[in-house]
This record gives structure tokens, sequence and C-alpha cells, in this order.
């Protein structure tokens, strides 16, 4: 690679972007090759082709102009070269120990990639463990190599519960704990609502506030406000709950019939149904109403685009609604009395 600096320039943004579409692999790595043998920094081809190619890939699909198998494989080609950019960068022999993982049940693994990349190449020890890492995995791998702070990834809403509880866990052991991903608020407050040390939005703002965390914090103290304790009952019943809204949301909608495609209106909302009574739940423990409605927003446009009734999401809100009469600080979130 050469010594000089330069900057990702449109030839490399289209290659890779043409490479990702066809599902071309060696594509793929060459035009990442490319740009770094251009000069490129190794963190803006990670963040300017890796990064910006997988958020349009996730808008594509959105609209339904992707199916759910061309967003996966384009997600594994992306994943592919964060893996081989990786195998040029050692791991220091000195600096701060990191772990970063994802939140349990996140399968966006690829932010979490890149953001253990960057830490490494800027000089951090960094042990990665991948997506969906379980508490005791979390808290086994804290306690084989006393981390100076554990950096948890969230990329999607529905998974706020599920870092309060890793939060929960890690602070347990005395670990500062970092939060991170589209997931989270630019300004923080859903990261420390749900008791997280700090809250970085790239590996940059992690990087610089890393002196500042404390050495040992105490454990995380318990969520007291109405709205938790609902939140709790909700995780607890959310399989039972998801399934009675989408059979009343299709009973309303005339819809039973099954659909052959993955991509169809139907089969989605039963997948996304998880989703959305997830991020009910989250939105009462940050107390923080705009993570539901962003949901509400994004499914509504997801479900319309796949031939379903424009009163499709509003029906299963109005479902959710009755199924959860007993929550009152969730009904009216969702809009009822």
């Amino acid at each position: 690679m050469t010594s000089s600096s330069a900057t990702l320039g449109g030839a490399d943004i289209d290659a890779y972007w043409t490479a990702v579409s066809d599902a071309d692999e060696h594509a793929a790595h060459a035009a990442a090759d490319t740009a770094m043998d251009r000069g490129a920094p190794l963190e803006e081809v990670l963040h300017g082709l890796v990064i910006a190619s997988q958020q349009r890939v996730g808008e594509l699909w959105a609209r339904n102009e992707w199916t759910v198998a061309r967003e996966h494989a384009a997600t594994a080609i992306s994943e592919s070269v964060v893996r081989r950019l990786g195998e040029a960068v050692p791991m220091p022999s000195t600096g701060p120990l990191l772990t970063v993982s994802c939140v349990e049940r996140e399968w966006h693994a690829l932010p979490a990639m890149v953001v253990a990349l960057t830490l490494r190449a800027r000089g951090c020890r960094v042990t990665y463990l991948g997506a969906s890492a379980s508490r005791d995995h979390l808290v086994s791998a804290i306690l084989d190599t006393g981390p100076h702070a554990v950096l948890l990834s969230a990329s999607v809403t529905s998974s706020l519960p599920r870092a309060r509880r890793q939060v929960e866990a890690v602070r347990g052991t005395g670990t500062p704990v970092v939060l991170g991903g589209r997931a989270l608020d630019v300004r923080g407050l859903r990261a420390q609502r749900l008791g997280a040390t700090a809250y970085a939005r790239t590996p940059e703002d992690a990087l610089a506030l890393l002196p500042s965390l404390p050495v040992h914090v105490p454990p995380a103290g318990p969520l007291r406000h109405a709205g938790a304790v609902e939140a709790r009952s909700i995780e607890a019943e959310s399989d039972s709950i998801s399934r009675d809204v989408v059979l009343e949301t299709a009973s309303r909608l005339g819809s039973r019939g099954e659909s052959t495609s993955s991509d169809d209106w139907r089969p989605v909302l039963s997948a996304f149904a998880p989703h959305v009574v997830d991020c009910v739940a989250g939105a009462l423990l940050t107390e923080d109403p705009t993570v539901y409605s962003e949901t509400r927003a994004w499914l509504t446009g997801v479900l319309t685009g796949r031939g379903a009734a424009p009163e499709a999401a509003t029906v299963l809100e109005d479902a959710l609604a009755q199924r959860l009469h007993d929550h009152p600080v969730a009904v009216r979130l969702l809009g009822g009395s």
C-alpha cells in the first residue's frame, strides 16, 4: 500500500456498490483493495464503502426493491470484506483492552465488526465476541480478560430491552459499559436511561472517552418507573403477545391466507410483530416515545411497499393496544385512552 493519503472517490463507491449489488465477493474485495492501495485510510474505506453500502441495502429492502435473500448476500459480502481488511491489522501488544459485542439477539454484526477493527487499528487490544452474545458468554469473556470497558452495539430498537439486561450483566462485574449503534439516539439519552456508563456514536467517540471512564462501576440500579415495570411484564409475555396481535391483525384485515413469498407483507408482518412489541418495551424502559413512533413509521412503509392496506400498521397498533389493555402506560404510548 502507498504511504500517501487519499480520499475515496466516486469510482471507488460505484465499484464497491456494483460488486455488492451483483453479489460479487471477488469484485468487492478488489474495490476495497484498490481504494486502500491508492492510500485511502482504512476507516474511510470501512465507513465510506462498507457501512454506507449496507445502509443503502437496508433501505432497498425496506422499499421492497431487494429481497431478503439479496440483502443477506450483500451483508455476507461486506462482512467478508471487513474480515479480509482485518487480516492486515495486527493486534497491538499494548494499549487499552476492550471487549466489543452485539447485544443478545442482535444479528446485525457488521457495525460491531467495523468498530472492533477501527479500534484495533487505533492501537486498542480488542476482543470481538460477534453477533448475539449471551449474557453468560459476555460475563465469561469479561472475567477471562478483564477489559477496560465493554462496547455493546445495538442496531435495531427492538434490542433495547436486551441491551438493558446486558448493561446489568456487565456492570455486575464492575466493568464500564459503552452503548452505541443506530438503536440509540444521538444525544445518548436512551443509553443513559438504560444504565450505560457512556454513549458513543462512532468508534472515534469511543476512543476519545476511554480515558474518562472509571476503573470500576457499581451495579446498575433498578429501573422503578411505571413504564419499566410494564416493560418487564411485556418482555416476559413477548412471544404470546406477538402471536395474538398477528392473529387479530390478520383477522381484522381479512387476510388469513398464506403467502408463498417471504417478501409479501403477511409473513413480514408476522416476522416483525415481535420487533414492534420489543420496541414498545424499549420505549417504556427509556421513557422515549420516539422509539415506538419511529418503528411505526418504518413498519408502515415496509408493509405498504409490499401490498398491505394503508391501514395495516394502524390495525396492528389497535390490536396491540387491546392486548395490552392492562398496561396503561403502554396503551397511552400506543395512542389509546
